[in-house]
């Protein structure tokens, strides 16, 4: 018996090796492809041999070329099936099954895209409701490539509750208001990574149009980028043995008797944001220290560390309390009464692998409590880094090191394949530089169009509302980005999904993905679907004039006109300036339903104007009567 069962892996494993026929992986079991749109078709075989592709009753035939390339293309298809999709080649015969025509999106960008339905608002209820056997889901694998590739990983899943929960959440909502508003299939394929910039999804044609990336695409061009990758991967084991080894901890940083005094602060909850900290990969001690009544003392305490990313391990009062791995986990620790006096310290030692960093999350979920009383955590942490990738002479390679590593293992595979559309949530990563976002997003999105040969649909996200509100205005980076996505809007059959009321303060990742996809489905649904009745247009400035010391602000999209959001019916979020160019909050007042009047007292003759110019706007309240959120703006008068 087992002599046999040898045998019969040796004649699998010939058969396999024999096999010449492939397709790309997106080609497979319960897969969606475009409907009304030629089906293009491609893959592998032996060279010479002749390639037959059936579906649906209709059948293309070709030869693989020289090299073993093949593509046919078959006639457009209503909606509908399961279907057999069946490709031959001499002996060899592949059958995929469960196809059905339909609707297909790309779905792609950072982190916000990347997020699952598991961990969104009411995700226990949404992943139980997923019940969409005509939906189906292709998560791409990530992969970083020098070269672009022919072929990725992955797989076609039905949407099921038991599948679902590891969906893209906005690729999700997008996907189910647009499936069930047209009762056709949907298939959306999801290749994101959290933390990238839009210049790694970028081909290199496209990037090399813009000097300042010379010196990194030389480089990636160059003989010698083996090299300079094996000097990084050397100073990156160094990096990782200081990791291992920390100061901090060898030095026993985590006692109350360690000095403190010089250490700088940090707000809690909140990403890693300042000069020093924001892109710092390493290790970081952060302490709090914290007074309990004395009616408390004596009684076990639960300390609720909100989400640490990306490990912590943390003491108090030099005793030690826990640790978790884990960027998007709560962290909570029983703290035995004994541990605790009337004045304590925490201190979390904070380990970042790379891209964001620090204590976030909701500012509910930093507290410690004892006896059902929560005391908050919440405020200035004193900080001391011990480890700092800025010590080691390496670049990381991560999807960041060089332009257009995602993009050819990522995107470039599925160059050909027929769809209806894309749909984009990134430009976190691109804040501090937003300056180039300008430029940038539409040269891609112009080249990713190039590239299928035609001029599909492109939606994406507005960056959301994010960290603390200021009380004075200030020049924002988010603000700025937000302006250039705005600005893209040039390009033609594109769509923008304003959420600068979506946001959270304390988290770069809002829990709420159902408005966020139904936003952006508003765009499919109307413009390539047909349903005029269905309104998706934000409300945008159209001009500014100036009376006397008021400025008044023409709206366009406004539906049947503008509202204004909250209790009492005041309009906030408008700042104004003058021939200084400083600006002040203004007063706001809603004289017609596209116009706004705007005024400050401040400034006697004001010229320029702001709407919701800021990291995080969270007082903007200015709607059109569709619910539809105003999209920020800077404008000057008309002269």
């Amino acid at each position: 018996m087992k002599r046999f069962f040898v045998l019969s892996i040796v004649l699998c494993c010939v058969v396999v090796a024999m096999a010449q026929l492939r397709l790309p992986a997106f080609f497979g079991n319960h897969m969606v492809l475009q409907r009304d749109m030629p089906v293009k078709v491609w893959g592998e075989a032996a060279p010479g041999k002749r390639v037959t592709v059936e579906l649906a009753g209709k059948k293309a035939s070709t030869k693989a070329d020289k090299t073993g390339h093949w593509s046919v293309s078959l006639p457009a298809l209503q909606a509908g099936g399961p279907y057999t999709m069946v490709v031959k080649s001499g002996k060899e015969c592949i059958a995929f099954e469960d196809v059905l025509m339909g609707e297909v999106w790309l779905c792609s960008g950072q982190s916000n895209m990347e997020w699952r339905l598991r961990d969104v608002r009411n995700a226990d209820q949404e992943v139980a409701e997923a019940n969409y056997p005509m939906m189906r889901s292709f998560n791409v694998a990530q992969a970083m490539e020098y070269l672009p590739q022919n072929d990725l990983k992955g797989m076609w899943q039905v949407c099921s509750s038991a599948t679902a929960h590891d969906f893209s959440a906005v690729g999700y909502f997008f996907a189910r208001n647009v499936h069930v508003e047209t009762g056709v299939p949907v298939g959306f394929i999801n290749s994101s990574w959290g933390g990238t910039d839009i210049e790694t999804w970028m081909s290199l044609e496209s990037i090399s149009r813009f000097p300042q990336y010379n010196e990194q695409l030389s480089l990636l061009q160059s003989d010698g980028i083996e090299a300079f990758v094996a000097n990084s991967q050397e100073q990156y084991r160094a990096f990782e043995q200081a990791l291992r080894e920390d100061v901090g901890e060898k030095e026993q940083w985590y006692l109350p008797t360690m000095d403190r005094s010089g250490w700088p602060t940090h707000k809690a909850p909140l990403e890693w944001c300042n000069d020093e900290l924001g892109s710092l990969d390493g290790v970081v001690w952060m302490t709090y220290k914290f007074t309990l009544p004395q009616e408390l003392l004596g009684k076990d305490a639960i300390l609720s560390l909100a989400c640490v990313d990306d490990s912590d391990k943390t003491w108090i009062n030099g005793t030690f309390i826990g640790e978790t791995h884990g960027y998007n986990v709560v962290r909570t620790y029983i703290v035995p009464a004994e541990v605790l006096a009337q004045e304590n310290e925490i201190v979390v030692k904070v380990t970042d692998g790379g891209s964001g960093g620090g204590i976030w999350g909701n500012a509910s979920d930093l507290y410690i409590m004892i006896d059902g009383r929560r005391i908050s955590l919440c405020g200035e942490w004193s900080y001391q880094v011990s480890v700092s990738n800025a010590e080691y002479n390496f670049t990381h390679v991560g999807p960041n090191s060089f332009p257009s590593l995602l993009f050819n293992g990522m995107i470039h595979p599925m160059i050909g394949l027929s769809m209806r559309g894309v749909i984009w949530y990134q430009g976190c990563n691109n804040t501090n530089r937003a300056n180039q976002y300008y430029d940038l997003f539409p040269a891609m999105i112009n080249d990713w169009r190039a590239r299928w040969g035609y001029e599909f649909p492109f939606y994406w996200v507005q960056l959301a509302n994010f960290m603390q509100p200021v009380e004075t205005p200030v020049e924002s980076d988010w603000a700025r980005l937000r302006d250039a996505q705005t600005a893209t809007l040039s390009l033609p059959h594109t769509g923008q999904a304003v959420i600068i009321d979506l946001g959270e303060a304390h988290d770069i990742h809002p829990r709420n993905k159902q408005d966020v996809g139904a936003r952006l489905a508003r765009h499919a649904l109307h413009n390539d679907y047909g349903m005029e009745h269905i309104y998706h247009l934000s409300p945008m400035c159209k001009q500014v004039t100036q009376e006397n010391n008021k400025l008044i602000v023409t709206f366009d999209n406004v539906a049947e006109g503008l509202e204004v959001s909250g209790r009492y019916g005041y309009l906030c979020g408008f700042a104004v300036a003058g021939e200084d160019g400083v600006f002040h909050y203004a007063k706001a007042l809603l004289i017609d339903k596209d116009k706004v009047a705007v005024w400050c007292d401040e400034v006697e003759k004001p010229l320029k104007v702001r709407y919701a110019w800021a990291d995080n706007p969270d007082d903007a309240n200015l709607y059109n009567s569709e619910g539809l959120a105003t999209t920020p703006f800077e404008a000057e008068i008309v002269k």
